[in-house]
C-alpha cells in the first residue's frame, strides 16, 4: 500500500507542478522519485473505515480512495483553515493520515490543492474521471456525520466540495 500511495503522490505532484515539456518521461520520474516518498504513511484509525466504504460503494482501489479523499480534505483544509481541520481530525481518527500523516513531502504535495480544479487534477492522476468527485462527497459526508461532525461544518464542506452550478 505504501508503494501505491507513493506513486499517487508522485504522479499528482508531477501532474500539478511540472511544466508541460515534450521530453518529460513519466516512467523515469516515477521510478526515480519513489524513494523520495518513503515517508508516506499508511491510512490509520477510523479513516480506514472510510477508505473501505469508498472501495465497496464506488468500486475504486485503495489508492484511489485514499488519494481522492486526501485531495478533498486538503481542499477543505486550505479553504476552512486549521481550526476546522482540527475539529475534523479530533472526531475521526486517522483523517490526518490522508493528508500526508506528518510526512512533510507528501503533505507538501497535497498542500497545493486550493480549488476543485486541483482536486480534479488529482482524481485524473489517480485514473478517475472528475465526475467521481461528486460520488465521493456523499460517502465522505455520511462518514463525517456518523463521526459526530456538526451540521455547520458539514454545510461548509458541502459548499466547498460542490461545484458552482
Amino acid at each position: 500500500m505504501n508503494a501505491t500511495i507513493k506513486q499517487f503522490l508522485l504522479v499528482s505532484s508531477i501532474y500539478l507542478l511540472a511544466p508541460t515539456v515534450n521530453a518529460f518521461d513519466l516512467n523515469d520520474a516515477l521510478s526515480s522519485g519513489t524513494e523520495a516518498m518513503a515517508s508516506a504513511s499508511e491510512v490509520s484509525g477510523e479513516a480506514q473505515q472510510l477508505v473501505g466504504q469508498l472501495q465497496s460503494q464506488l468500486g475504486v482501489t485503495q489508492a484511489q480512495a485514499t488519494g481522492g479523499t486526501g485531495a478533498l480534505l486538503q481542499l477543505a483544509k486550505n479553504q476552512l483553515g486549521n481550526d476546522s481541520m482540527s475539529t475534523l481530525t479530533s472526531k475521526a481518527s486517522g483523517l490526518s493520515s490522508l493528508l500526508g500523516g506528518g510526512s512533510s513531502l507528501s503533505g507538501s504535495l497535497l498542500s497545493g490543492i486550493s480549488s476543485l480544479d486541483g482536486v480534479q487534477s488529482a482524481f485524473t492522476a489517480l485514473g478517475m474521471d472528475s465526475g467521481m468527485i461528486q460520488q465521493f462527497v456523499p460517502v465522505i459526508m455520511s462518514f463525517l456525520e456518523n463521526q459526530g461532525i456538526g451540521s455547520s461544518l458539514l454545510g461548509q464542506l458541502q459548499g466547498i466540495w460542490t461545484p458552482d452550478s
